[in-house]
């Protein structure tokens, strides 16, 4: 009956929303708290930590001192308080762990979430004044709550092989983040608001096969470490001043206009990989390059480099093996290379190892 209840009052707020905004997404958004609310631990009843991880289905280490990933447990401070909890493959995440006080590390694998919608709880942001390091990886996780932004401490995200498909646009009020990790998941795009997490400076995007765009980054002032390897990405990201690593194998690229915005604001040796893509045009401007040092270009569609590349003074390795070049002018480049650069790490055929 309680149960009949709740959905009817459901039907007559989503029906009062509708006339109102005339919105399905903003309608799908109060369905989806209205629905996490009611499920969301009531921590009034526990009186401190022990009565909430008491209240856990399952047994918790305390004395481990390998804390291995493979294995659940906690650790406490001087206070008698979890500061560390990981969880491992348990039947679900009680929703108790949003009452634990001081919690600073969340380590969840596969274990699921009680969501009706696969949604991560917006009771996550009841640890917003100290949780620190959310690691959720092999869990269902289709999306992330707008109260996510509250986690203003957070220094280090990884949400791996979850599902995810998209971040909500509060990800740019994370003004701690510096590390952000989404490996292996379904993002389509990034938010616009990415570029305000002014503490970011590694962002992992691996194994999003239907991801085409990241240019949200453009203009991103402290991100030196990108990797988005195995995506569908047709472009570069620009104007990135502290960038220093960039890896974007196989991809859809098909040139590198004006790359020479990449790190352009540090002298720190850059590293760049874009083999595996469908790159037919390099642009003089990567001469540019700020203290450029690797560069990766195998498998691609080039057919010429520009002469530009040969006052690059500070290449120390090329790969430029299996593109679309003649014999005559492969063999005119590597002499070229060979007297401009005469310790230039070269590898520019499939038949020799290099």
């Amino acid at each position: 009956m309680k149960l009949q209840i709740i959905f009817i009052t459901l039907a007559c707020i989503v029906q009062m929303k509708c006339y109102a905004m005339g919105s399905y997404n903003e309608i799908g958004t109060i369905f989806r708290n209205f629905l996490q609310e009611y499920s969301s631990p009531d921590c009034t009843k526990y009186a401190n930590d022990d009565e909430v991880y008491k209240s856990f289905p399952f047994e918790l280490d305390f004395h481990s001192s390998k804390r291995a990933a493979s294995e659940t447990y906690a650790v406490k401070n001087a206070h008698g308080n979890i500061v560390v909890l990981n969880i491992n493959k348990q039947e679900y995440v009680p929703p108790a762990v949003f009452c634990l006080t001081e919690l600073r590390e969340l380590y969840v694998h596969k274990t699921k979430f009680r969501t009706f919608d696969l949604g991560l709880p917006i009771a996550i942001e009841r640890l917003a004044s100290t949780l620190k390091y959310l690691t959720i990886s092999d869990t269902p996780i289709r999306y992330l709550p707008e109260q996510f932004g509250r986690l203003i401490h957070l220094k280090e995200l990884k949400l791996l092989n979850t599902g995810l498909t998209n971040l909500p646009n509060s990800i740019g009020k994370l003004s701690s983040l510096t590390y952000l990790d989404l490996r292996d998941n379904k993002l389509v795009s990034l938010p616009l608001t990415i570029i305000n997490t002014l503490s970011l400076q590694t962002l992992v995007l691996d194994n999003n096969p239907d991801l085409r765009s990241i240019q949200a980054l453009n203009g991103h002032s402290s991100l030196k470490f990108l990797q988005a390897d195995n995506c569908q990405i047709e472009r570069i990201p620009l104007n990135l001043p502290q960038l220093i690593n960039l890896y974007m194998s196989n991809n859809s690229l098909t040139h590198l206009s004006n790359i020479h915005t990449l790190g352009n604001k540090t002298n720190k040796k850059k590293l760049f990989f874009f083999d595996n893509n469908s790159i037919r045009y390099l642009s003089p401007h990567i001469r540019q390059v700020n203290n450029l040092n690797f560069l990766n270009l195998n498998y691609n569609k080039l057919y010429i480099l520009p002469m530009d590349i040969y006052e690059i003074s500070t290449l120390q390795t090329l790969y430029i093996q299996n593109n679309d070049f003649s014999d005559k002018d492969l063999q005119e480049m590597v002499a070229r290379f060979h007297r401009t650069h005469p310790k230039l790490r070269l590898c520019y055929s499939s038949k020799k190892s290099c």
